[in-house]
């Protein structure tokens, strides 16, 4: 969730407003510098960044993975385990292409990174079990209470965008609602930074965390685009050997082991580089 600061400002242009803000967002992407593109080879006395280490990434699975921003948790894995098909709606907004455009970038790239179907719903399925909300900051608490049924105390007032997720018995996520009040987070720049964090949390990483780093779970460091630990959190739940109610020691048993595979293929070393091929990365870098 990306936590409010300050009081909105009335929307000019929509359009004009998210060229804007892109631009922004392309600036502000640079702060992640590890491996942007693919480096020459170096000394073999480069110290390995610190969330390239395989301790490191465990620990950082164990803090985005089985711990939520919000509410006790049982420590298990959560994940989608059917095809994901989401929908948009508007309230008091005019429909606008370039904003589901965003989504839908980024959705792909998600797609590319887990393997998990994502596709807009479609005259062959028309039931959507990710819903995107797009209102006004003035409804934002309303549409809140009604689409997301949200109960956390002072959530409007205190985030810039919000999303949920139910799950069933088994811990498999079952159903997806994401709030954005378009107004404001236009004249914060954060419409890429909330389509980014509250897309990739709804997919099983819902935690915050001021220490793990470079992440969009970090809200201290205004990451926007995928890192290269945010890839590698992803391929790891969404492994075909981590289950939907996974306990923490079993799953980080294997992961460890899948980790193991990543650094022998080169997928820990190169995975800003490869993050960044496609989706939003590749768009705003």
């Amino acid at each position: 969730m990306q936590q409010r600061l300050n009081a909105f400002l009335t929307p000019l242009s929509l359009n004009s407003l998210l060229l804007a803000c892109l631009c922004l967002t392309t600036l502000s992407s640079q702060a992640v510098t590890d491996s942007q593109t693919e480096s020459p080879i170096t000394s073999n006395t480069a110290p390995t960044p610190n969330w390239q280490q395989p301790t490191y990434i465990l620990k950082a699975f164990a803090e985005i993975a089985l711990k939520n921003e919000y509410r006790q948790t049982q420590h298990r894995i959560l994940k989608w385990q059917s095809p994901i098909f989401y929908s948009f709606s508007y309230h008091g907004l005019k429909k606008n292409a370039l904003i589901e455009s965003l989504f839908t970038q980024h959705l792909t790239h998600l797609q590319e990174i887990t393997g998990l179907s994502i596709q807009p719903i479609n005259a062959n399925h028309t039931h959507a079990n990710l819903h995107i909300h797009l209102t006004k900051d003035s409804q934002y608490q309303q549409v809140i209470t009604t689409a997301a049924q949200s109960h956390v105390k002072g959530i409007a007032r205190d985030s810039n965008c919000m999303g949920s997720f139910k799950r069933n018995r088994q811990h498999a996520i079952a159903d997806g609602v994401i709030v954005i009040p378009v107004d404001h987070v236009f004249s914060k720049g954060l419409l890429v930074a909330c389509i980014v964090e509250e897309t990739t949390q709804l997919l099983g990483l819902p935690n915050d965390s001021d220490w793990v780093n470079p992440s969009i779970a970090n809200d201290v460091s205004k990451i926007e685009l995928l890192t290269g630990l945010d890839y590698l959190l992803l391929k790891m739940l969404y492994s075909p050997k981590i289950k939907a109610g996974m306990s923490q020691q079993k799953s980080l048993k294997i992961l460890k082991s899948e980790l193991l595979k990543f650094k022998k293929s080169g997928i820990i070393k190169r995975a800003q580089y490869l993050v960044n091929q496609s989706g939003l990365n590749a768009y705003l870098k």
